[in-house]
């Protein structure tokens, strides 16, 4: 069983199309998915960093709405149209973004994205511990 979650601060390109993020089973893991560089009004910026920024904001964003932060993430796809711009310009940003948490990623350099003026998408995976309570 799982459950489909659309957070209200992320921008949905493609309404009912696909699920943001779905909670797996008992709720501890998380798939994120087509995360975009869309602002939450649907402005795109222009520029591989800026829109990696963005990002990783969405992700942040798809991550609160299920109470898991970075350090829950243990996996990442990244696509981008823009292979050399991206180790140049967004490499950091990206993997930056983790701090000293480090997921198993996959980085590929794809012909298009869905939108021609998107450079970067990434997915994630994250499994969140249960909390602990008192007795």
């Amino acid at each position: 069983m799982h459950r489909r979650i659309q957070p209200d601060a992320v921008f949905e390109p493609v309404k009912g199309l696909y699920s943001q993020v779905i909670a797996v089973a008992d709720g501890a893991r998380y798939e994120v998915a087509g995360t975009l560089p869309y602002h939450p009004d649907g402005g795109l910026d222009q520029g591989l960093a800026a829109q990696a920024a963005v990002m990783m904001d969405n992700l942040g964003k798809s991550l609160t709405s299920v109470g898991a932060q970075p350090s829950d993430v243990v996996r990442i796809r990244v696509y981008t149209t823009r292979m050399d711009e991206f180790l140049r310009s967004a490499l950091d940003i990206v993997f930056g973004w983790f701090g000293d948490t480090r997921p198993t990623s996959t980085l590929v350099e794809v012909s298009r994205l869905a939108n021609a003026k998107v450079l970067v998408e990434m997915d994630a995976s994250a499994v969140v511990a249960p909390t602990a309570t008192a007795s």
